[in-house]
């Protein structure tokens, strides 16, 4: 019962799948809300620049038309004359063009913004299967594409009928107004119902962005299963993982040599262990651990001491109790304070020698009985 419940898509998608998805081109659209602003928009433009547009292209026309004789059997002059014409009309509804252009490329940027892949546009055998065409005809999917085609069906023709009811006066008078007058009339009754029309897609849109947005998010759910096998991938192979903490290791280990230098000094076992201190005589807490190691790691430690010029002192029991009861970077366990208060004091007499005076005796520090180790880090 478990194990199918955790094949069950339940889950939200992922970043990782989200980031997968939109490196497929898989991305939630809705062509509803791109179509509808640039219809709407262009209605809108229509109605504020319609008049200068018509009369332009009627300008043009009206050139076109009247040729005169000569014009028309100058086989030179008159492919130019039609070329001309041509580029006045298109200049005449270029704004309206690249309006439609600009909407065109930022509509989609609405939901899912810009993407580019050429993983979208790739050949896939399975849409050549009739079994996958009948299901995706059958489908959910076209369901819904149904539904919105007879909601627009429905508003376009409800939008239709109450333009021609409410403006029904004015379409019978048309038949009395002069011919300029009247289509002049009737282009401005045609652009608001258009413009009507228009606007009722919003409302399409308007149903149709949350479902691909829903649609988008339900195809991308995971199952328990799928999330646990991508933090499986995103862990990588154990090979991997150890090959990674190794190199941490190494890095770690590299950054502990290099605060060696700054030790004020180094107790060693002498051979096995070496344990790296430092002390702020101007600050409140204990001695901190700058390094330690064991073995090689140990005689790297002496060898940076020694090159360095820093003070090594041969005290097993306490560089085995430091080593087994430290942290780098931490202060010492309270348990050490005393033996290692005498091991710096002594460091500090020693660095404040004059040279051809004694120097003071090295001390002999006690270490607590639960703070003895062997060689393993068993106590003794």
């Amino acid at each position: 019962m478990s194990e199918d419940s955790s094949q069950e898509k339940t889950e939200q998608p992922t970043a990782k799948k989200l980031e997968k998805s939109r490196e497929d081109g898989q991305v939630p659209r809705s062509k509803e809300l791109s179509m509808a602003i640039i219809m709407v928009f262009g209605a809108a433009f229509l109605l504020l620049t319609g008049d200068s547009i018509i009369d332009n292209i009627t300008e043009m026309l009206i050139d076109a038309l009247t040729i005169d004789r000569a014009l028309l059997m100058d086989t030179q002059r008159f492919p130019s004359v039609l070329l001309s014409r041509l580029v006045q009309g298109i200049l005449a509804v270029m704004p309206f063009l690249l309006l439609t252009l600009v909407l065109a490329l930022v509509t989609p940027a609405l939901i899912g913004g810009w993407l580019f892949s050429t993983k979208a546009i790739g050949f896939k055998a399975n849409k050549l299967n009739p079994l996958s065409g009948l299901k995706r005809m059958l489908g959910t999917q076209a369901l819904m594409e149904l539904v919105k085609a007879l909601i627009k069906f429905l508003l376009v023709a409800g939008i239709g009928y109450l333009v021609v009811v409410s403006q029904i006066d004015h379409l019978m008078a048309l038949g009395q107004m002069p011919l300029g007058m009247a289509m002049a009339e009737g282009g401005m009754i045609l652009l608001w119902a258009f413009f009507y029309i228009c606007l009722s897609l919003m409302v399409i849109a308007g149903i149709d962005v949350p479902y691909q947005i829903y649609s988008h998010t339900e195809k991308l759910k995971m199952s328990i299963q799928d999330i646990k096998d991508e933090m499986k991938e995103m862990e990588g192979r154990p090979e991997v993982k150890a090959q990674v903490r190794q190199r941490q290791r190494e890095m770690a280990m590299g950054r502990m040599l290099d605060e060696v230098p700054n030790a004020d000094v180094v107790i060693t076992n002498p051979q096995h262990f070496a344990v790296a201190l430092v002390y702020d005589q101007a600050g409140a807490g204990a001695p901190v651990v700058l390094a330690k190691g064991q073995g090689e790691m140990a005689a790297r430690i002496r060898e940076i001491a020694d090159q360095e010029h820093v003070q090594m002192l041969r005290m097993p029991l306490l560089a085995r109790a430091l080593y087994f009861t430290s942290e780098i970077n931490e202060e010492i366990p309270e348990g050490l304070f005393v033996a290692v208060a005498q091991v710096l004091a002594y460091v500090y007499q020693m660095n404040a020698v004059i040279p051809g005076t004694a120097p003071p005796l090295q001390p002999n520090p006690e270490v607590p009985s639960d703070y003895r180790y062997n060689e393993d880090g068993d106590v003794i």
